[in-house]
């Protein structure tokens, strides 16, 4: 699968830049496949908007952590996915 942020949410899977320009991001949640996966999104200005080591994981991706942001960022650079898929809720 490849990244999709077309609507809300976004879909994300892999690391990349996903915005340059200034948004409003409402929620995210993650969901790890292992325990100790790590994911950290930050802004373009190298600010962390979340860092977190998954404590619990499933293979079936049942298990999600969840960020209220509700916020404007300058910028969505998906630095680390270590596994999971990542749903980022925009306004």
């Amino acid at each position: 699968m490849a990244n999709a942020t077309t609507g809300s949410p976004w879909t994300l899977d892999t690391a990349d830049v996903i915005k340059t320009t200034p948004g409003y991001i409402h929620r995210i949640i993650w969901t790890p496949v292992s325990d100790g996966d790590d994911i950290l999104i930050q802004d373009n200005g190298g600010n962390n908007v979340w860092k977190l080591k998954a404590i619990a994981g499933d293979t079936n991706q049942a298990i999600e952590y969840e960020r209220v942001i509700e916020q404007s960022v300058n910028g969505f650079n998906l630095v680390t996915l270590d596994s999971g898929t990542v749903y980022v809720y925009v306004r």
